[in-house]
């Protein structure tokens, strides 16, 4: 998609469109999903660095910022992959892409109130970093995920109203470094503004990991993912006995293959040494183009 125009745009009834994830910023624990009300500063211990808390201040990030997130990368992507991190769009084009064509006059509060924490938010995570093959983990503190943020709206005249307002956004400097290499992953946007919740982090959980599928007959390939206090604290299953645990992970699994056709079977099987989860997809026509790739 890099230098290609425009694109696809996102769009709820567009079963082919494609989000696309940052996957430092999408496995993050600072995100508080399947929650009513958000908290406006979380810290949690991440797992992928066991002596790290990750933290994010003076705004909450709940899933509506995880998807207008997704959306804005996915808009950087389509303009070309501006070095400046800029990009811009109609504020009816975001609330049509996040909520189809029945949007109102709360849907847009709700999205000015999203960009608003989006730009608030100041973040202490993990941040991956790719040398050819190897992939590791590095702790990075006070990063802004976006840099500047200005809303044109209108107020009189034939143009005046929500949906004909301008939006302009400037990413991260750090973030678009991490784009640029290729520390990105794919999500069907159907499947992301479909599911919420535990669902909903497994689902993006899945999305990052699509590398690490293996074969398993000639045509279906397998990711097998061990279920360890470790994963539960990272998908915020917080049930205090394992088979609580399980079963959340379970009716999570149910729901995404409800939503996505892309994965044959999620399971959970015992082993030797626990459970896991077993998510089968065919070889061919499971894995969504990441951009510049074939896009």
């Amino acid at each position: 998609m890099a230098g290609s125009g425009r694109g696809r745009d996102l769009a709820l009834d567009d079963p082919e469109a494609v989000g696309y994830l940052e996957r430092s910023l999408a496995g993050s624990p600072v995100w508080q999903m399947g929650t009513r009300t958000l908290a406006p500063q979380i810290q949690r211990r991440d797992p992928r660095l066991l002596d790290f808390m990750a933290n994010a201040k003076n705004a909450p990030l709940g899933e509506l910022e995880f998807d207008v997130l997704t959306w804005a990368i996915t808009r950087w992507y389509q303009v070309g992959r501006p070095v400046d991190g800029r990009l811009s769009a109609t504020l009816g084009e975001l609330a049509q892409a996040l909520y189809g064509a029945r949007h109102g006059g709360m849907q847009y509060a709700l999205v000015r109130e999203a960009l608003d924490h989006l730009y608030n938010v100041s973040l202490d995570l993990t941040v991956l970093t790719v040398d050819g093959e190897d992939e590791r983990w590095r702790a990075s503190k006070r990063r802004r995920i976006i840099q500047e943020l200005t809303i044109h709206e209108p107020v009189t005249g034939a143009a005046a109203g929500r949906q004909s307002g301008t939006l302009e956004i400037r990413l991260g400097s750090w973030l678009v470094d991490q784009l640029d290499a290729q520390t990105v992953a794919a999500i069907a946007w159907h499947v992301l503004r479909g599911l919420g919740g535990i669902a909903k982090r497994l689902a993006i959980y899945l999305a990052a990991h699509t590398s690490e599928f293996e074969a398993i007959t000639q045509h279906t390939e397998r990711l097998a993912i061990t279920l360890t206090d470790e994963l539960y604290e990272e998908f915020g299953i917080t049930a205090a006995r394992e088979r609580d645990r399980r079963a959340s992970l379970i009716r999570a699994a149910e729901r995404i293959a409800e939503k996505d056709p892309r994965y044959s079977r999620l399971a959970v099987h015992r082993t030797r040494a626990g459970y896991e989860l077993r998510v089968d997809r065919p070889s061919l026509g499971g894995v969504l183009m990441l951009p510049g790739l074939g896009g």
